[in-house]
């Protein structure tokens, strides 16, 4: 059974009921998924309780999980924006654009002063031309598009050349895989444009044939009458245009500048494209962490227990109802302790946060403020007026002084802390001599083909400093690294990249 007021006790009745469905939908085998995952690791000697991953950006038991398996959508992409906003952490950045790109989409989120963006308005399978389904449960707020390395190109009854949202996926995944699929595909692009070195697939160990990527590509080239080399251009071009979009629209359309901030790029295609997109979007500089393929996973190993709790209640903010804004506060405390007791998490390792929804009074829309530990006078309202103010005014522009604030949405996020690896500078050595593989051509787009060095990143030392066009080849991905560039390797093994 699904219940909505234990689903989510916030308002609109609507998005309650879908996101109570999708929960009931998914319970029944989310919950025999987590339990045989369980008796298999525990009959291979695991003696811990495994913890999920949530949307949210903290893990659960997989009790808590089965209680309310909602939780857990989007907890995959989720785990890069957590790993990113550690990742700051170690090197001393607090913004953050995160920028993911696998197989099948291009995601983004935004991290400011640290603080990862959560949303309880979210729309699944939500395309330009289909609302899609909402799902009102914490989530981090990550902006998704279908670009990635399998999105297909191809043509619109009107002429227009589009990549994406269609997707060839894995299997059988671009035209160079050799597995069926004849439709051209952004890797095949890229492959024709010499960024990805079809000798060393995935370490040599994929067999990539390019001839098939040359075969799909064709058929644009010859729609348009120009050369294969072309419209392979044209296609990571459109490709990149599309992904601009998402990475404005998670900053400068919400009133943040780019030049503030850090992109960490990861995913199996996100060292391919990022240098180039953090180069037009201005950002600071670019990080490529470790493994950036697998980078997620790293994310997820760095989270702490997380459980929301939200409440709508519509109270004015003023000294009269401080008593009755405490006492919601303190109930959804309380209730967040006796679950974590119930789940074997002691009390002292529990850590709470407080913010609240709030609007102008005849305002339809709120700005998820911060809010003190207790509410004891008008000192602290005037502190929660003015955090509201601030943000209301980045994201609209404006600020009403005198005009009246209410709360809408109480939340409280409880933290149980969780034991995790701590992360040490180390020292790799190696020159970027001795990290020289070869030279090859390589299509840099408007700066046409130039012939550049490849380098492995594996032979990069500590400290090494790369001028770009460069390519810096793994067994994951490549780094695409552009005139103008410079790269260096810090002292965690991260690809950091300026002069974007």
């Amino acid at each position: 059974m699904s219940i909505s007021s234990e689903v989510t006790k916030e308002w609109r009745e609507y998005e309650r009921t879908n996101t109570t469905v999708f929960n009931a939908y998914v319970k029944p085998v989310t919950s025999k998924y987590l339990d045989s995952l369980k008796g298999r690791m525990k009959e291979k000697g695991l003696k811990i309780e495994p913890y999920a991953m949530q949307s949210n950006g903290g893990s659960a038991t997989f009790e808590m999980v089965k209680v309310n398996p909602i939780n857990i959508i989007e907890s995959g992409p989720v785990g890069g924006v957590i790993g990113a906003n550690e990742l700051g952490k170690i090197i001393g950045e607090k913004n953050i654009i995160t920028f993911d790109i696998g197989g099948t989409t291009a995601k983004t989120s935004l991290v400011y002063d640290n603080e990862v963006r959560i949303t309880t308005d979210y729309r699944l399978e939500q395309t330009p031309i289909y609302p899609g389904y909402p799902i009102k449960a914490p989530i981090v707020d990550i902006i998704e598009i279908g670009a990635g390395g399998g999105s297909i190109a191809w043509i619109d009854s009107v002429g227009n050349l589009k990549v994406g949202p269609q997707s060839a996926g894995a299997d059988p995944g671009p035209a160079c895989y050799g597995k069926g699929n004849m439709e051209p595909t952004l890797t095949d692009a890229n492959m024709i444009a010499g960024r990805i070195d079809p000798e060393r697939f995935l370490g040599g160990k994929f067999r990539i044939d390019i001839r098939k990527s040359y075969e799909a590509v064709k058929k644009i080239a010859d729609y348009y009458k120009i050369s294969v080399e072309e419209a392979a251009r044209g296609i990571i071009r459109i490709a990149n245009n599309n992904m601009m979009n998402a990475l404005k629209l998670v900053s400068v359309r919400r009133g943040y500048d780019p030049r503030e901030f850090v992109m960490v790029a990861m995913g199996g295609n996100g060292a391919i494209h990022g240098p180039a997109l953090g180069k037009e979007l201005k950002v600071k500089k670019i990080v490529i962490p470790r493994y950036p393929a697998v980078f997620s996973a790293w994310g997820m190993l760095m989270t702490d227990l997380r459980q929301d709790f939200i409440q709508t209640k519509i109270i004015r903010a003023d000294e009269g109802n401080i008593s009755f804004m405490n006492e919601i506060y303190e109930d959804m405390v309380s209730k967040a302790y006796e679950l974590y007791t119930n789940h074997g998490v002691k009390q002292e390792d529990v850590y709470i946060v407080k913010s609240a929804d709030i609007r102008y009074v005849g305002q339809e829309h709120t700005v998820r403020t911060p809010v003190v530990p207790f509410i004891s006078g008008s000192k602290d309202l005037e502190i929660i007026r003015e955090n509201f103010e601030n943000l209301h005014e980045q994201y609209y522009a404006f600020r009403l002084p005198n005009a009246p604030i209410e709360f809408v949405n109480f939340h409280v996020t409880a933290f149980g802390s969780v034991k995790k690896a701590e992360i040490k500078p180390y020292e790799v050595k190696g020159k970027p001599d001795d990290a020289l593989r070869c030279k090859k051509v390589v299509d840099y787009d408007e700066y046409g083909k130039i012939e550049v060095a490849v380098y492995l990143r594996e032979k990069l030392g500590t400290g090494s400093e790369i001028k770009g066009p460069a390519i810096i080849e793994e067994e994951t991905t490549v780094t695409v690294l552009y005139p103008e560039q410079r790269l260096f390797v810090d002292d965690y093994g991260n690809l950091v990249i300026e002069g974007v």
